[in-house]
């Protein structure tokens, strides 16, 4: 009979190969796509706010930049509701916004709006390994045209605690596009993250991005916040 920690040991090395994998085969790809030369940065803001045992709400923020901190590619913002089925699936609805001006709507000729409807699984697979599963409703909107965009994407996430504090997260995230009919977008990440506070953790990592025949590469930042304000309101007005 084999071993559990066997197992697990094979589990994390298949893993770790595939990552190795993937960075080779994006560094043979550079030569024959487009890629931007700048490092920029992937600003990441998250929420997930309890108002009760089982329902919570979501807020994330993204500010994506061409640069460190200049050159702002685009603005995202998503909310919805979500509800823990058990303790390793949690199931969320909700609605994003992407703006590719966040702050100014100065060119209007290259301006881009998106405004979906999404529907998530998330499924916690023992003590290191997350599965994001989400379809995507896109309503795009340019000045030229507008359309309608139906996508899918699953993400693999890694965790490994490095001490009590400390941890090393990788993920990965292929897109499919269904009006296209394949695969058109990956998103790579590997990074470490602190554990702050009891409720706030930061992640800093590099991320890369494909997107069709160009790739990024963007300094991951995020801050994770977790609270039960209203949870902690509602007990204390139905004291007295």
């Amino acid at each position: 009979m084999d071993h559990p920690l066997r197992h697990h040991n094979s589990k994390l090395s298949l893993y770790f190969l595939l990552s190795f994998l993937y960075l080779i085969s994006s560094e043979f790809l550079r030569s024959q796509e487009n890629t931007q030369a700048n490092v920029g940065s992937w600003m990441v803001l998250s929420m997930d706010n309890e108002i009760s045992e089982r329902w919570s709400v979501p807020i994330v923020g993204i500010l994506s930049y061409e640069s460190m901190a200049e050159g702002t590619e685009f603005g995202f913002v998503r909310s919805g509701i979500t509800y823990r089925n058990s303790p390793n699936l949690k199931l969320t609805l909700g609605t994003a916004y992407v703006d590719s001006q966040p702050f100014d709507h100065h060119e209007f000729e290259s301006l881009t709006t998106q405004f979906w409807l999404y529907e998530e699984a998330s499924i916690t697979t023992g003590p290191h390994f997350r599965h994001r599963m989400r379809l995507e409703n896109r309503w795009i909107n340019t000045p030229k045209e507008k359309q309608f965009n139906l996508r899918f994407r699953y993400r693999l996430a890694f965790k490994q605690r490095l001490s009590k504090n400390l941890f090393l997260k990788c993920t990965n995230e292929p897109f499919f596009n269904f009006h296209q009919w394949r695969l058109d977008q990956n998103r790579f990440f590997l990074g470490l993250g602190a554990k702050l506070g009891s409720d706030l953790t930061l992640e800093v990592g590099y991320f890369k991005t494909h997107i069709s025949k160009d790739n990024y590469d963007r300094i991951r930042i995020a801050l994770h916040l977790k609270t039960v304000f209203f949870q902690k309101k509602i007990e204390d007005v139905s004291l007295k």
